[in-house]
């Protein structure tokens, strides 16, 4: 189950409705901060295809312990596995965003709990974003957990 959760990027990168922590945000003019809000709103309501629809036709999620997927429906079946592993809620911080030209990038932090509130997973995240169209996408996101893998396996 931990394997399947921690696939949910949260992403996740996607992916992000996010509380702004960062000055350095301000001078995003990606917007990154309006993304991440409307794809934690989007998870967060259940609705997978309205948080696949802020990627990019091509974009790419990059979970942990799994490998990359790449496309929007690939990405759309990632999230659906990912709700369905119990991870309903996702509380999504932007620490640090920015931009130039077409290209623009994030970082932060993660919590995944389930519909009862209990705590699932937390971590960080990163994010790259570009315009596609005059219109800003996710071009790749990916997190990873900070919680020792299931077992008590630690890496040195």
């Amino acid at each position: 189950m931990r394997h399947i959760v921690a696939s949910v990027g949260v992403v996740l990168l996607a992916a992000l409705g996010f509380a702004l922590a960062s000055p350095a945000a301000a001078d995003d003019s990606s917007d990154l901060a309006a993304r991440a809000e409307a794809w934690m709103t989007a998870y967060n309501a259940g609705d997978m295809e309205g948080a696949a629809a802020l990627y990019a036709e091509d974009g790419c999620r990059m979970p942990p312990n799994a490998e990359a997927v790449q496309g929007r429906s690939a990405i759309l079946a990632n999230l659906q596995a990912t709700l369905a592993t119990g991870a309903t809620h996702a509380e999504i911080a932007v620490t640090e965003a920015g931009s130039s030209g077409d290209w623009g990038w994030g970082r932060g932090t993660y919590v995944l709990t389930g519909a009862d509130g209990t705590h699932i997973d937390h971590g960080k995240w990163m994010n790259v974003s570009h315009q596609v169209d005059g219109e800003w996408m996710i071009h790749c996101d990916i997190w990873n957990s900070d919680m020792p893998l299931a077992g008590g396996e630690t890496e040195e």
